[in-house]
């Protein structure tokens, strides 16, 4: 779960001390809303912050790693929540990828990538909204750590620069799942509207409210 970026885009809305994970989405923060979402389908979760960041209340459980290289970017996030994945004895085969900041994510999108990546020899499951790369809802073998580290060594910053390379690479690496496949889980594609502005906030947390009013 990666929880430290800079939030610019939303403005006075939000402390800098805390970033988006602190801003109340129906009643929870958006990281702790996101991070139970999570939780209920994979048996760890761990957070990446920045170095000197103030987090909401987390649920008992949820592990916190302080990002390493703050300002280097999300592929920087991603190598130390992978290297604290691989702390774990056994170390899990793959792991999810996903911002604070989708609040609408839902459970069967999660286990739809988790299920193509144990069918595929896919290092990284990749899917396609609007023909851009969700790299922030997506899943990453975690034997990845190592040509993340060389990457960013190399001065790559993003992933989806680095998922690129690998596809060019090796064309099995990377599997695109278009957006008729995320339709069978989520139909509205939700889980991938991300929070960027005051605007969205107000847009996606109507939209919660209305679903929550319906009967039953």
């Amino acid at each position: 779960m990666l929880a430290g970026g800079a939030a610019r885009r939303m403005g006075a809305l939000v402390d800098p001390r805390t970033g988006k994970a602190a801003l109340d989405f129906a009643g929870q923060t958006l990281l702790g809303r996101v991070c139970r979402t999570v939780a209920a389908e994979v048996p760890r979760v761990i957070v990446v912050a920045a170095p000197q960041q103030d987090l909401p209340p987390l649920d008992a459980g949820i592990e916190v790693v302080r990002d390493s290289s703050p300002g280097a970017g999300p592929l920087a996030a991603l190598r130390d929540g992978l290297r604290q994945a691989l702390l774990a004895s056994p170390a899990p085969r793959t792991a999810l990828v996903v911002s604070c900041d989708v609040p609408m994510l839902g459970g069967g999108v999660l286990r739809f990538l988790l299920a193509e990546a144990a069918a595929s020899d896919a290092r990284w499951v990749l899917p396609v909204v609007q023909g851009h790369p969700q790299v922030l809802v997506s899943a990453v073998a975690t034997e990845l750590l190592t040509p993340i580290e060389d990457a960013l060594a190399r001065g790559v910053r993003g992933p989806r620069a680095l998922c690129a390379e690998l596809g060019r690479a090796d064309p099995g690496a990377v599997r695109l799942v278009a957006e008729a496949a995320l339709q069978g889980v989520d139909p509205a594609l939700e889980s991938f509207l991300d929070v960027d502005t005051p605007e969205v906030l107000a847009r996606l947390a109507a939209a919660e409210s209305r679903l929550r009013g319906r009967p039953g």
